[in-house]
């Protein structure tokens, strides 16, 4: 079982370390994340207001990262 949880966690690892360093993937997951959200929602104008906070959040967590 500890075996397991170490293989997992490092898997785990890689997938945030390719996440952060690939553009694409990033906007790749928030596209379906905001297709998900309109489906779910059936509302364009959230789905989009949702869509300006998720990209606004985004910018001010790549600025902070930037700037250490």
């Amino acid at each position: 079982m500890d075996n397991f949880i170490q293989d997992t966690s490092a898997k785990l690892k890689e997938w945030v370390a390719l996440f952060q360093s690939q553009r694409q993937i990033q906007l790749a997951v928030l596209a379906a994340y905001l297709l998900l959200w309109l489906f779910s929602s059936g509302s364009l104008s959230t789905t989009i207001w949702i869509g300006v906070g998720v990209g606004l959040g985004w910018m001010i967590g790549r600025g902070s990262g930037q700037g250490s």
